[in-house]
């Protein structure tokens, strides 16, 4: 392991307990996860929050190194050593500073996009912090269930329970908490897009590649298509454009061919060409 992966891994951990510890343990926001089953063990029977993970954590990564990867577990081990020695020193140190805020609403909101930061450092440098992601990844290979159901309703499994011990109340906070930093994990490892991808089927193939080539001065491809319905070939122009370009090229399309089909989506990474 790098020192850069290193560090990034160390930060990524910290700031991911910093949220456990600052909005969602005190408020009870039951984030899913091996964080959610802490919250409400200690609720329900006093257990150390930070110990709970720590064992839990433990069994996981050693039914996942007989279960799994090796290599692949490797990648979850100090993750899974580190968050909950975070969370451990943290909460030492929060006894002695304030920083809570007086708000469930904002709690949810704000913890949402630290956890969701720290744990997108973590993935984008190909690591996790082990957990619940390790039970997913069995069921993803032994029983070929996507991996996303699964981590879905595990989270679904640990929030529903919140509900029942906290309330409905919590349990939307928790479901706010964890849109909130699903969104984030997403937007740190894509990160944010600069450009937008346009698919145009027009019975004005000319005059749109002009446009587009001549008035926003981008390059344009033609792809041969053919409706499945119709038979009808027809050319599909594909160009990547500035996120800032978006308006002038929907407008100008409008003018040129009021009928176009088009589809939009963003481009995270443009490379190669000439």
């Amino acid at each position: 392991m790098k020192i850069r992966s290193f560090l990034i891994i160390v930060f990524g951990t910290l700031i991911s307990a910093l949220a456990f510890n600052i909005f969602f343990s005190p408020y009870h926001i039951v984030s899913g996860g091996l964080s959610g089953i802490a919250i409400l063990l200690n609720y329900l029977f006093n257990f150390d929050e930070a110990l709970v993970i720590f064992i839990l954590s433990v069994i996981l990564f050693i039914i996942g190194f007989l279960f799994l990867n090796k290599e692949e577990m490797f990648k979850s081990f100090l993750g899974s050593l580190l968050f909950p020695l975070f969370i451990y020193l943290t909460n030492l140190l929060l006894v002695k500073i304030n920083l809570q805020i007086d708000n469930r609403l904002l709690a949810s909101i704000i913890g949402g996009v630290m956890f969701g930061f720290g744990l997108g450092i973590i993935y984008k440098e190909g690591y996790t912090t082990g957990g619940v992601d390790i039970l997913t990844k069995i069921f993803n290979k032994y029983f070929h269930i996507s991996f996303g159901i699964l981590t879905f309703l595990i989270d679904l499994i640990i929030t529903f329970l919140g509900c029942i011990v906290f309330g409905l109340e919590i349990f939307i906070y928790s479901g706010i908490s964890i849109y909130i930093y699903s969104v984030m994990i997403d937007k740190v490892i894509l990160g944010l897009s600069g450009n937008k991808s346009f698919y145009i089927i027009t019975d004005k193939p000319n005059e749109v590649k002009k446009f587009i080539m001549n008035d926003l001065n981008h390059g344009v491809t033609l792809l041969k298509g053919k409706g499945a319905y119709t038979d009808d070939e027809k050319y599909i122009l594909f160009v990547v454009i500035p996120t800032r370009d978006y308006y002038k090229l929907k407008d100008g399309l409008k003018n040129i061919d009021n009928d176009a089909f088009f589809v939009v989506s963003n481009s995270y990474e443009v490379g190669g060409g000439k």
